[in-house]
């Protein structure tokens, strides 16, 4: 039997659950090239889980799983979360981010000011 590259059956999985609507492991299987054991899928979900990758939520005796960002989202949802996991490890978290914006190009700091800026307005508005 052939094994599947690293990955592989994440990236399937993501593909599968591109269409925004929570589906139960079952679901997920069906949509699959290739049939593979119910916990096969459930261990692949369970991992984009802990990843950050995919939200689950019990439904009725068992869970159902969405993508938390369009695929084509995915790699800047990765960034964000490994920078987050980065922030994490350490007790003094303005060092972290103080590093990384002072290793940012002059491009990459007006977008970071204009997002900021963007968000602040908008919370603004809502108070």
């Amino acid at each position: 039997m052939k094994r599947r590259r690293s990955g592989e059956l994440e990236n399937e999985v993501i593909g599968i659950l591109d269409g925004g609507d929570w589906m139960s492991v079952a679901q997920v299987s069906a949509g699959l090239s290739k049939r593979l054991a119910h916990t096969t899928v459930m261990t692949a979900l369970v991992r984009l889980t802990d990843k950050g990758l995919v939200s689950r939520e019990r439904r009725g005796r068992g869970y159902e799983y969405r993508l938390n960002a369009p695929k084509d989202s995915l790699p800047a949802l990765r960034s964000a979360l490994r920078m987050r996991s980065a922030m994490d490890e350490r007790a003094d978290r303005a060092d972290v981010l103080a590093n990384f914006v002072a290793a940012l190009d002059p491009e990459d700091e007006d977008i970071l000011i204009r997002l900021l800026t963007t968000d602040l307005d908008d919370d603004a508005g809502t108070g």
